[in-house]
């Protein structure tokens, strides 16, 4: 399709009653194309699939998962922002959607403008984690200990940016407490250094540190979530501990290009809530560490986005972290 009728077919859908009632029935008639703008074998990718799996099921046609990674989800976003907004290309992404809105210099889309939000699917839980030696045993006493010894604690990150980053330079802000950021080349790298007590704490994905809580190679002090995770019950929120201010997670989110037909997003967020209500979508996305969302509509993922731009547009700005 030129860009030219691009344009066009996506002013015409922007029209009320665009969506044709013989289009919304026949929708869809072929595969569908999911990007996921990460690695394959990441709990994005493999969530994305298992999801797609159970949605594909319900549209009675497959699903293709596309992964498109680089800068930063940029390159997999931009796909979709640029595709025909047919209901035949869509976007799984996480919280790098709207955080990318202050991280990123210049972006060639507009991360609000250019999106029909179809369906918030999962809450992605991390672990707040010292070492086993640390005199540290919850997180009041991490509290303590970093006004106590303001010139000597760090922490790790998966990268600059990223939530592992972005969550413990919230948790500074809230409480006053100083530490210096280690940015790392993944999350792995991190945790590793972690485990070898080089770093004083550290923000990280539930899934990856799970089975080092449970060996006693680091200790768990809190989960900055909603609730608990399943696969580390016995960790209290952040709430429980007394900082119910602090709240960070990631997410994963269906996204279709602006001016996808209303019949289609609603009916793609329709098969989106019936795959997360399953008890078999439940379980396989607790293992990864994701709380399924079983009643987002396009409006309240909307809602969401610009909440979560919003929420962190001053913590970017305060770190001075900004990608070319």
């Amino acid at each position: 399709m030129t860009m030219h009728r691009r344009s066009v077919l996506k002013a015409l859908a922007a029209l009320p009653g665009f969506a044709a009632p013989a289009f919304a029935q026949s929708y869809p008639d072929r595969a569908i194309k999911l990007i996921v703008p990460y690695l394959a074998g990441g709990a994005t990718d493999v969530g994305a699939r298992v999801v797609a799996e159970r949605m594909s099921k319900g549209l009675g046609q497959p699903i293709v998962i596309d992964n498109r990674p680089g800068a930063g989800v940029i390159v997999g976003t931009n796909a979709v922002a640029k595709a025909d907004p047919d209901g035949y290309t869509l976007l799984i992404t996480t919280l790098a959607h709207p955080i990318n809105i202050t991280l990123q210099k210049k972006l060639p889309y507009d991360s609000i403008a250019d999106f029909e939000p179809v369906a918030l699917m999962g809450i992605i839980n991390f672990i707040l984690v010292v070492h086993p030696s640390s005199p540290v045993t919850d997180l009041p006493s991490l509290v303590k200990y970093l006004k106590d010894n303001p010139d000597k604690a760090n922490y790790g990150s998966a990268g600059t940016g990223s939530p592992m980053h972005l969550g413990p330079e919230l948790f500074k802000s809230l409480t006053g407490v100083q530490a210096n950021h280690v940015p790392y080349r993944g999350e792995a790298a991190a945790l590793n250094d972690m485990i070898g007590g080089r770093l004083t704490f550290m923000l990280s994905g539930t899934p990856t540190v799970a089975p080092h809580i449970q060996s006693g190679a680091v200790r768990a002090l809190a989960t900055p979530s909603p609730k608990r995770s399943s696969l580390v019950p016995e960790v209290p929120t952040t709430t429980e501990a007394g900082m119910a201010q602090w709240q960070t997670y990631s997410c994963i989110m269906m996204l279709a290009p602006k001016g996808t037909p209303r019949a289609v997003v609603e009916r793609l967020n329709r098969e989106a809530n019936a795959a997360m209500a399953s008890d078999e979508v439940k379980e396989r996305l607790a293992r990864l560490g994701i709380d399924a969302v079983e009643s987002s509509t396009p409006e309240s993922t909307a809602k969401f986005i610009r909440d979560e731009a919003e929420k962190w547009a001053p913590i970017v700005k305060a770190t001075g972290a900004q990608v070319e």
